[in-house]
């Protein structure tokens, strides 16, 4: 058991890595990568005060975290980007079984049902007003100008977008 001196007279770098469970290389690498300062020496080897030393412990680096705070991938070492990525992979396995993640074709073909009555609705709308409505050949064309004003808008309001390509 540790005695409680050891927690005010400083850590070694050895206790150190063995608590946050890192090889000694590491922690030492991690601690003068961080500028964690020693507070003293013991038996020739340097001694840190726990509260400096398990902020650079327990960070990545910093390597990993953009400017919003969220992990870059592409930044961390290669078996933490493994695991990074698995886990991704879990959590979108996970949040597709209960149902908070829908596949993209599955939207899209939602979304192409829904244009197809759109755009029936539009082609359709002049001719049911005539017939029903009793328009004038020449209402029929201001309704039809219209409703290619509107398709058109739609149109471009989803092409403007960044739609990526589906597989």
């Amino acid at each position: 058991m540790a005695d409680i001196r050891e927690f005010t007279q400083g850590w070694s770098v050895a206790r150190l890595a063995d608590e946050f469970g890192m090889d000694r290389r590491t922690a030492s690498k991690r601690l003068k990568e961080a500028g964690v300062p020693p507070i003293a020496k013991r038996s020739g080897n340097d001694v840190y005060r726990l509260a400096d030393a398990a902020a650079a412990l327990v960070s990545t680096g910093g390597t990993a975290l953009g400017a919003d705070g969220v992990v870059d991938p592409r930044d961390l070492p290669p078996m933490e980007r493994r695991a990074y990525y698995q886990s991704e992979n879990e959590r979108l396995k996970v949040e597709s079984t209960v149902g908070q993640l829908v596949p993209a074709a599955e939207v899209e073909a939602d979304y192409a049902e829904l244009v197809k009555k759109v755009v029936q609705f539009f082609d359709t709308l002049p001719d049911v007003l005539e017939r029903k409505a009793g328009l004038t050949p020449e209402q029929v064309v201001k309704v039809q100008d219209e409703c290619d004003r509107v398709r058109q808008s739609m149109y471009e309001g989803i092409t403007d977008d960044d739609v990526r390509d589906s597989a």
